[in-house]
């Protein structure tokens, strides 16, 4: 499966990180090609009954936002030699985004996070994890708080270690395809990796938890993977390190041969908690680029979404591209 995004979507807020993430969705339209939507959304604010002098002057204040909104995305596009299309909305930034990305048949949006957390998080919400749960197409996303403010004029696009987090899911095979395909496109190194989490936090029955593609796991048991996750002594160390070997069998077997010679591929098996595993490998091998897949609404995503999934993104190094099958 190649990707080939063809309408890319940046969303923008003014903060001070405007510029790298609109930095980030230039550099990627430039390298497939691809068109620019440049969106804002205005929040509308609440009136209440007997404030209809409010009323009018909220409407007349809207209303000049999103005409200096508008100047303001013009001004930052003005020398932009790619199609670029500005839209500026009033309402709930996630609801809009998502509908918006459908409207337009959006490919790809990009956005940015502020790591809120604590009461900020609790009062405001969070943007980030609604489109997370709702939007269609792939969301590409930028923890501000790992970058240094740049100019849309400094950036510079990198993109030569893409990690992917399977868990042998179709999703994480969905993830697994778009983390190839970017690595052929920019020649990048891929790390196919799986994390084997403790025993006594697993929920879920092995065999939901691998339901794959053809290969060594049509011959396995449910017993064979609980046994990974037990604690290793000197009486199974041979049997879980048998194991575990046909596990990392199991990531090579998902490369085809051909993606040898345009990228150079990595299989890796972790064990402990899976955020943690995959934002400290991220950080050791100095990645440019984690790939999750998840769910749509289903137990799954109850336990990726706000837990593993949410976690990666608030402390991972480098940008997090989240991908999922809708009407799962």
């Amino acid at each position: 499966m190649r990707v080939q995004p063809k309408r890319i979507m940046c969303t923008v807020d003014f903060s001070d990180f405007t510029a790298e993430t609109l930095g980030y969705s230039v550099a990627l339209c430039k390298e497939f090609n691809a068109a620019l939507l440049l969106v804002h959304i205005i929040t509308a604010v609440d009136t209440y009954p007997g404030q209809e002098r409010m009323t009018v002057d909220h409407v007349k204040l809207q209303e000049k936002n999103i005409l200096s909104a508008r100047k303001q995305l013009g001004n930052m596009v003005e020398n932009l030699t790619i199609d670029h299309e500005i839209i500026v909305l009033e309402g709930n930034p996630a609801d809009k985004i998502c509908r918006l990305a459908l409207e337009k048949e959006t490919d790809l949006v990009i956005t940015a996070t502020h790591g809120k957390s604590g009461i900020k998080k609790l009062l405001l919400g969070s943007v980030t994890e609604k489109l997370i749960k709702t939007i269609h197409c792939p969301l590409l996303i930028l923890n501000t708080r790992k970058y240094d403010p740049v100019s849309l004029t400094d950036y510079e696009m990198k993109l030569k270690k893409i990690l992917v987090g399977c868990d042998f899911s179709p999703d994480s095979k969905l993830a697994f395809d778009y983390g190839l395909s970017l690595a052929q496109e920019f020649q990048a190194e891929v790390y196919l990796t799986h994390v084997i989490k403790p025993t006594e936090h697993v929920e879920l029955k092995a065999s939901d938890y691998i339901n794959i593609i053809p290969g060594n796991f049509a011959h396995w048991n449910s017993s064979d993977y609980f046994e990974m996750q037990e604690k290793v002594t000197a009486k199974n160390r041979d049997r879980i390190n048998e194991l575990r070997k046909r596990l990392e069998g199991q990531l090579y077997y998902m490369l085809p041969e051909e993606c040898k010679h345009w990228c150079t591929p990595h299989t890796d098996v972790l064990t402990g908690e899976p955020y943690k595993e995959l934002v400290q490998f991220a950080k050791v091998q100095e990645v440019d680029m984690i790939v999750l897949g998840i769910r749509g609404h289903t137990l799954w995503e109850k336990l990726l979404v706000g837990s593993t999934t949410d976690r990666v993104i608030r402390h991972a190094p480098c940008p997090v591209l989240v991908v999922r099958e809708m009407g799962g």
